[in-house]
């Protein structure tokens, strides 16, 4: 007669098992996919500054230079030849430039598939809303760290000249980290003050606080904290406001001469506001909860 309430003890026990097995191989999966989004955006973003420089004015001025010069020798030097090279190795590099792009998107879909994975085994791990939150909080922590240290957004300034054709003037592809560090060298302290405490500092600050309390809730330090988080929690529109500088700083006066292209870093952060947000709320109301009950 033991046997059949032991079976019902251990098949929860096993079920919590294979959920806890499940949680850890998504992480990982979830870090992988975080890593190689950091490594194919910085390679795209290689890639395109190659791609770049080899059709800024210096460039095209050498391939007039050797059209000209294959004029003045009557056709004795053949600037076909170094052309077809020229146009050869730039199709090569377009191509790798689109098959990072591409590997950059299907990434981005598997990160989005894998955490809608780990939030759907947090809360069926104890059906709590809670556990839901930490997990939105633990994503909205990798996305940060993804957000601020590749690309958010490319800028590239080009203009129709006669005999030169399409000329890159300037290109300028920067993440929130690599901009701060450019306002610093530029001497805009202020600026740089004012990005490094909303776009690093206070984002870091608020998840960690309220991801301590999955340890230790109960301590006064830490009800302290929580409740410090709750408050510059009402900053959350700030980190909004980061962006909205960045892509200010990014512009270029002749906006008839600018084309901007949003780059994954962007979607990152993004994601990071909207978790950090939902998963705040979730863990402070179920603690209040539990503290009232």
């Amino acid at each position: 007669m033991v046997a059949p309430a032991v079976a019902v003890v251990v098949e929860p026990i096993v079920s919590r098992a294979y959920i806890w097995a499940a949680i850890a191989a998504l992480a990982l999966f979830l870090l992988l996919c975080s890593w190689l989004t950091w490594q194919q955006a910085h390679a795209y973003e290689r890639e395109t500054l190659y791609i770049v420089q080899q059709l800024e004015a210096g460039n095209r001025l050498e391939s007039v230079g050797r059209e000209w010069l294959e004029t003045l020798t009557l056709g004795l030097y053949d600037s076909s030849e170094a052309e077809s090279q020229q146009t050869q190795g730039l199709y090569q590099h377009k191509q790798l430039q689109q098959a990072y792009k591409e590997s950059v998107e299907w990434l981005l879909a598997a990160f989005i598939l894998t955490a809608a994975g780990l939030f759907l085994l947090s809360w069926l791990l104890n059906r709590r809303w809670i556990d839901l939150g930490y997990m939105m909080l633990l994503v909205a922590l990798i996305s940060l760290l993804v957000g601020l240290t590749t690309p958010i957004l490319s800028v590239e300034a080009s203009k129709e000249l006669p005999l030169l054709g399409e000329t890159v003037f300037q290109f300028k592809s920067k993440g929130i980290l690599s901009t701060i560090g450019a306002l610093w060298q530029n001497g805009n302290l202020w600026l740089t003050l004012l990005l490094f405490l909303f776009s690093v500092v206070l984002p870091l600050l608020k998840t960690l606080l309220v991801t301590i309390t999955l340890w230790n809730s109960e301590h006064h330090l830490i009800r302290r904290g929580l409740h410090f988080s709750h408050q510059i929690g009402k900053w959350s529109m700030a980190d909004v406001f980061v962006v909205a500088i960045l892509v200010a700083y990014f512009a270029n006066s002749g906006q008839d001469l600018t084309e901007a292209e949003v780059q994954v870093g962007l979607v990152y952060f993004a994601a990071y506001v909207v978790l950090s947000l939902l998963g705040t709320q979730l863990v402070v109301r179920q603690l209040a909860a539990t503290k009232l009950g």
